[in-house]
C-alpha cells in the first residue's frame, strides 16, 4: 500500500517534469548596501536622479536578453541598523524563490533603530519569458519564520520594470551613515 503511494507520487513527479524540472544554483552576484542604501543608483536598478529614495520600498527587476540574466533589486528596506544581511535565490524552472535575510552580528544583540538597506541580486540562465518571483524577508529573531513581502509574475518580454513594496515614507535612518545606539544586549536566564 505504501509503496505503490511512493510509484504514484514518482510517477507525478516524473510527469510534471518530463520537460525538465531542475533546481539551479541561481546566484550570479548578490550585493548588499551599507547603511544608507548603495550610493551608486545603478546598483539598485535606479535611474541616476532617484530622488524619492526615502519614499518607498521598490522591487526593481531589469532583464539582459542577451546575456540571458535577471538582476533584482529590493531597494530601501527598513532593517535594524545592528545586524547581517544576505539575499539568496532558489530557481526551479521559471520560479525564483528570492530570500533576504538579516540576522543579528556576532556582537549580539541589535540597535532598535532602524536603518535603509538596498540589496541586489543576479540571476543567470533565463530564458526569456514569463517568470514567478516569491520575495521572502526571514528576520531570524523575529518569531514566524520567513514571511512572503511580495509574489507575482514578470514579464522578460520587457527590459525593465518596478514594484512598489511598501508606501510607508522612511524618515530617520533612511540615508543617515551615522553610528547606530547601543546595541541592546540579550541576557539569558538560568
Amino acid at each position: 500500500m505504501v509503496s505503490s503511494r511512493i510509484w504514484t507520487a514518482i510517477a507525478i513527479v516524473w510527469a510534471f517534469c518530463a520537460g525538465g524540472c531542475s533546481q539551479v544554483a541561481a546566484v550570479q552576484e548578490a550585493r548588499i548596501s551599507e547603511q544608507g542604501g548603495f550610493r551608486n543608483p545603478e546598483h539598485r536598478l535606479a535611474a541616476a536622479e532617484d530622488g524619492g529614495y526615502c519614499s518607498a520600498e521598490v522591487l526593481r527587476w531589469q532583464y539582459d536578453e542577451p546575456a540571458a540574466t535577471l538582476r533584482l533589486a529590493d531597494a530601501r528596506l527598513m532593517l535594524d541598523c545592528c545586524g547581517r544581511r544576505a539575499i539568496h535565490v532558489e530557481r526551479i524552472d521559471s520560479l525564483f524563490e528570492v530570500t533576504e535575510r538579516d540576522a543579528p552580528d556576532g556582537a549580539g544583540g541589535r540597535c532598535s533603530e532602524q536603518c535603509a538597506f538596498d540589496l541586489s541580486v543576479g540571476v543567470r540562465d533565463v530564458p526569456r519569458g514569463e517568470v514567478y518571483v516569491k520575495l521572502l524577508r526571514d528576520v531570524v529573531d523575529q518569531q514566524g519564520g520567513p514571511a512572503v513581502i511580495w509574489s507575482g509574475s514578470l514579464d522578460l518580454g520587457v527590459s525593465a520594470g518596478a514594484v512598489v513594496l511598501d508606501e510607508t515614507p522612511a524618515e530617520a535612518g533612511c540615508q543617515a551613515k551615522g553610528s547606530p545606539r547601543q546595541r541592546t544586549k540579550t541576557v539569558a536566564a538560568r
